[in-house]
Order: structure tokens, then C-alpha cells, then sequence
């Protein structure tokens, strides 16, 4: 054989160059490793023999510089002493020596580490390269400076690593519980509500939670969510700690020399204004800061979610406490149904602007009458909204735009069918005041507890001088014992924006209306015989040179109390003399 020929055989069966062909990513460039391969014959590719399958070459493990210094503390300090929980060991150090504690933990607990002197100390975690740097406990009787506090400790093995600075008795205490744990405020009743918001075809949910009233300028959120599948049982969790420890276990830790610790999965992923879940976990933390709002992406739909808010208190060692619990039907939801003979206040503001009530006809009607549905509309802001209604997906009807109590007459219903109301704005800019709208439903010619309103709910300014103006407006049709109250709202004069001042879904029972803001003046009385059937009444007292916004209600002797059409008046600045009025 050649010189050159033997040369490079050598080479190639050198095993750092072996190692390098194996990480080749082309699959027919097969390395023999072993050496007991190189005295088996060769393969015949034309036999039908299957082909053995190739071993993975084990690649040599990475220089980790954290765990070989691991290592290192593990071959320079064979002084070792076991740790339990709530029993203290005293022992006696000279200066400078170095001992090692071993703490193993069985669950998932607050855990506090109090020295009685001040010693240099390092804590590992389950024998890998993972430096724990927890918070520090504050210095007290019988706890010196160095004290270390880890307010979720994960099952498994804790290296303590410790260095005297000074000769002398060293107590070490392992306490299963939190520095703070007797905080008194932990004890009062603290109630906070928490709402969600389903977005199923997207496979969103939005998740909003009300402000903690304890130290709330330095209080942390962690939101726990956990999908009740059919066949997992329910996870209840009496604290923070072991809602971590089962998320973290249900997770393959994989060793890595990045020196972090497993808690960095829920205390170090910084906060998001979405995130993804997995599907294939079935539960879930959260961590949102400061924010009281998160939005979670992937759900899976037609499933029930638990949602467990806890608060972390930034100023004590990151004090862990529960806040709220909710559980959630992840589902379409289906429309409201509202009501007969009740006046509701519902909501616009659905996807695009539009919102779906339902409501069913009921079957005590009369054969020999023609059925009929009757609808009090009543837009909350004076902004134009319209409605339609729909059967079975079909639309049966539709109004116009109205912006005032408007009334809608639905002939030709079918007893015991449903039907659908969908609400949505005008326009684009009235759906941003467009928010809130009542609502009521009667299949007889009344409605038992509101008056009736006339087809024009108009109110007219009839007369305005210096300090008094003359409304007018048309008498009810309603034949029951009626009567009408004036309310009159004093306008700001940085608010030149009328519409956004009227609310037509105000309470307006008298002994209530009086509390409401930038209450002015109120007066009630009974309806007056008039022949056109046209009320009116005069306003004393206006000051010159301000605005007002004046309601006019019907009222029967029982039941609610029903608005006109809101009415603005604009006094004039200066009055010249008794005489001076205006007319409209």
C-alpha cells in the first residue's frame, strides 16, 4: 500500500474526525464508532436482509462553566450536613471553612432559610449548574443579614453552600413558610370580580380583573388557567406554590447552562398583551405585572376553563395570595332573551359594532285577534341607532334611524316563535356612542307599568325672557291616572356637546333624579284638560347666559317613569329690559 494511502486512512479513522463526519447531515455517510463493527462483513445491498439500525453517535457533552463549578464545590467541600424543614441545626465554624447542606423537599412550599451570623452562601437546585439567587429575608431577632427567602421552592434537592466569615456557633433554620405570612391584611376580606370576554371563532379570550385594594401601587397579577378536561380531574390549589409546581411538572426540564432556575418560567417571562397557551398542557400561568387585563390566544372551544388570580406583593418577598377564582364555559354565546312587560337596559357594543337579543311571543294570545308584538325603544345616549328584526335568519321588519323613546309595532307574529333583535348605530361615529339601549316587549295594547308616550315626543321651547322660558309638549294618549314631572339639568359651560350630556336611561324617580350631577330644579303635577291636548309649563329662576337640559317624564301612580325627547335651552347673555324675550 502506498505511502499516502496509509496516511490518509489513519485520518479518517481518527475519532475527533469521526465525531465531526457524524454531525454531516447527508444520511449515507455512516461512521463506525465501534470497533467490533469494523469485523463484521460487509452488506450486500442486492439481499432482502433488512438493514440494521444505525446507532446515534453520543456527542460529548458541552463545557458548562456553571456546572463545573458545581462540580468543583461538590470535589473541594466534602463537609456535608442534612437539612430538614423546622428543625434547626446548630453547629460551630471556624474562620472561613466552607460546609454544604443538603435540603430535599417533597411538595412545593414558601421557604424561608435564616442564618443566626453572616455567612457567604450559595443554593443549587436538583444537582445541575442552576445558581438560585433568591430575595433576601430583612434582618431581625435571631435572623442576620444573608437570610434567604424563595417564595415557591420546587420538590427536589437544595445544595447550600457556606462560608463562614467569622469563628463562631452558626444556627441554620429551614421554615416551610413565607417571612410574611402573618401579614394581618391577609386575613380581611378582600373581593374581587372578574370578567371575561369570549371571542370563539377566534379562539380568544379576554380577561379583565378589578384593582387589589391592598398596597395596589406595588401589587403584581398571576393569572392560573386550567382547562377542566372530561377525563383530568380538577386541580385545586390552596396556594401559589403548588399551582407552580404543577406546571412546572408537567413540563420536560431539559438541563441546560443558562443558570437559570425553573421558577423563571412563570416569574421571569416578561409581561404580554397576548399570549398563546399550549393545548396540549392543561394548565397554564400567566404572569401580567401591573396590568389588570390579558388577552389568552388557542383555546379550544366547547371546553370549561378555571381561572385563578393570584396577587404578588412586590414590597414583602414577593408575598403570594389568592385574589379571585371564576370558571369559565369557553362557548358561543347565545343571545339574550328579554323579557315581557319589563323595561331592560341592554348593551350595543357587540362585534362591530352590532348586538343579537332574542325574544319569544307568547302563546295566551287570543285566537280572535290578530297577534302583535309591541317594542319600547329608548337609545341611553340620544345617539341614532336602528333595529331589525329577524326570524329564523330572515329579517321580517326594520326601523329607521331614531335617536329618542321611539315605538315599534310588529304585526303578523306566529304565538310561540322566536325572534331576533339586532341593534347596531348609524354610522361609524355614532358607534362610539352608541353603547346602551332599552328595551321593552308587551304583547297587549299597554304596557302594565310604563304611561304611554304620544307618536310625537317632541318638546318645544314656546317662550325664554331673562330668567324664565315656556316649554310645551303633547299630553299622553294613556287614559290611566298620569302625570308629568319637569327636570331641569344645568350645562356646563365647557361642555358644548349636547348630546353627550343627555342620558335617557337615568333614574328619573323624584326623590332619586335630585342626587344626579348638575341637578338644577324639578317640578311634578298632575295632566291638564286641554282641548289639543297640549301641556305646558314655564321655568323660573334661569341665570343669563347659561345652558340647561331639560327632561320631561311621564309618570303613572305605579311603575317607571318614561322620558320625552330631551329639550336644550340657551339663555341669552344680557337682558336690556323686562320686555326683552324671544319666541320659537
Amino acid at each position: 500500500m502506498l505511502p499516502g494511502v496509509e496516511l490518509l486512512l489513519l485520518l479518517l479513522l481518527s475519532p475527533s474526525l469521526l465525531a465531526e463526519i457524524s454531525h454531516l447531515p447527508l444520511a449515507s455517510n455512516r461512521i463506525i464508532l465501534d470497533s467490533t463493527e469494523l469485523l463484521q462483513p460487509p452488506l450486500n445491498p442486492d439481499s432482502n436482509a433488512p438493514m440494521p439500525a444505525v446507532k446515534a453517535t453520543p456527542v460529548p457533552p458541552q463545557k458548562c462553566p456553571s456546572l463545573q463549578r458545581y462540580r468543583k464545590m461538590l470535589k473541594d467541600i466534602d463537609d456535608l450536613e442534612d437539612l430538614y424543614v423546622d428543625v434547626p441545626v446548630h453547629i460551630a465554624l471556624a474562620e472561613r471553612q466552607r460546609k454544604r447542606f443538603v435540603l430535599n423537599l417533597n411538595d412545593s412550599t414558601p421557604l424561608t432559610i435564616r442564618f443566626s451570623a453572616p455567612v457567604g452562601r450559595k443554593m443549587y437546585y436538583n444537582q445541575t449548574g442552576n445558581l438560585l439567587r433568591p430575595a433576601a429575608v430583612a434582618p431581625g431577632p435571631g435572623v442576620s443579614v444573608g437570610s434567604l427567602v424563595l417564595p415557591c421552592a420546587l420538590p427536589g434537592q437544595y445544595d447550600l453552600f457556606v462560608q463562614a466569615r467569622h469563628s463562631g456557633a452558626l444556627k441554620v433554620d429551614a421554615l416551610a413558610e413565607h417571612p410574611q405570612h402573618d401579614w394581618p391584611l391577609l386575613n380581611a376580606t378582600h373581593r374581587i370580580a372578574i370578567r371575561t370576554q369570549n371571542r370563539v371563532r377566534k379562539h380568544e379570550m379576554i380577561v379583565k380583573w378589578d384593582r387589589s385594594k391592598f398596597d395596589y401601587h406595588v401589587m403584581h397579577y398571576c393569572l392560573v388557567i386550567q382547562r377542566l378536561a372530561m377525563n383530568t380531574p380538577r386541580k385545586s390549589f390552596a396556594n401559589f406554590c403548588q399551582a407552580v409546581s404543577a406546571f412546572v411538572g408537567q413540563r420536560s426540564m431539559t438541563p441546560s447552562c443558562s443558570g437559570g432556575n425553573p421558577m423563571d418560567l412563570v416569574w421571569g417571562a416578561p409581561p404580554q398583551r397576548e399570549r398563546r397557551l399550549n393545548r396540549r398542557q392543561n394548565l397554564h400561568i400567566v404572569c401580567t405585572g401591573k396590568r389588570r387585563q390579558q388577552m389568552l390566544r388557542r383555546l379550544v372551544p366547547r371546553n370549561n376553563y378555571q381561572l385563578d388570580l393570584f396577587g404578588i406583593h412586590q414590597a414583602r418577598q414577593n408575598l403570594t395570595f389568592p385574589l379571585a377564582s371564576t370558571e369559565v364555559n369557553f362557548n358561543r354565546t347565545q343571545p339574550l332573551a328579554l323579557k315581557q312587560q319589563a323595561l331592560m337596559q341592554l348593551k350595543i357594543g357587540g362585534q362591530h359594532g352590532k348586538q343579537v337579543y332574542s325574544f319569544k311571543v307568547p302563546q295566551t294570545m287570543l285566537e280572535d285577534e290578530e297577534p302583535f308584538m309591541r317594542h319600547l325603544l329608548i337609545p341611553c345616549s340620544g345617539s341614532e341607532i336602528r333595529v331589525k328584526l329577524l326570524r329564523q335568519r330572515n329579517e321580517v321588519g326594520k326601523t329607521e334611524a331614531f335617536y329618542s323613546p321611539t315605538y315599534i309595532r310588529q304585526k303578523g307574529v306566529t304565538p310561540g316563535e322566536r325572534y331576533l333583535m339586532r341593534f347596531e348605530p348609524s354610522n361609524e361615529d355614532e358607534a362610539l356612542r352608541a353603547q346602551k339601549v332599552m328595551v321593552a316587549l308587551s304583547s297587549e295594547a299597554l304596557f302594565r307599568d310604563l304611561p304611554e308616550l304620544p307618536q310625537n315626543t317632541s318638546v318645544f321651547n314656546v317662550r325664554t325672557r331673562c330668567n324664565r322660558a315656556t316649554i310645551a309638549w303633547n299630553g299622553s294618549p294613556d287614559e290611566r291616572e298620569l302625570s308629568y314631572c319637569i327636570i331641569v339639568f344645568n350645562l356646563p359651560q365647557r361642555n358644548r356637546s349636547v348630546v353627550d350630556s343627555t342620558n335617557y336611561c337615568m333614574d328619573f324617580v323624584p326623590k332619586r333624579v335630585e342626587h344626579y350631577r348638575n341637578f338644577e330644579w324639578m317640578t311634578c303635577r298632575e295632566r291638564q284638560q286641554s282641548p289639543d291636548n297640549i301641556e305646558t309649563e314655564t321655568i323660573l329662576n334661569l341665570m343669563p347666559g347659561s345652558s340647561y337640559l331639560v327632561y320631561v317624564t311621564a309618570n303613572l301612580s305605579m311603575g317607571k317613569p318614561l322620558p320625552y325627547q330631551a329639550l336644550t335651552l340657551h339663555m341669552a347673555s344680557q337682558c336690556l329690559d323686562g320686555s326683552h324675550e324671544s319666541f320659537y
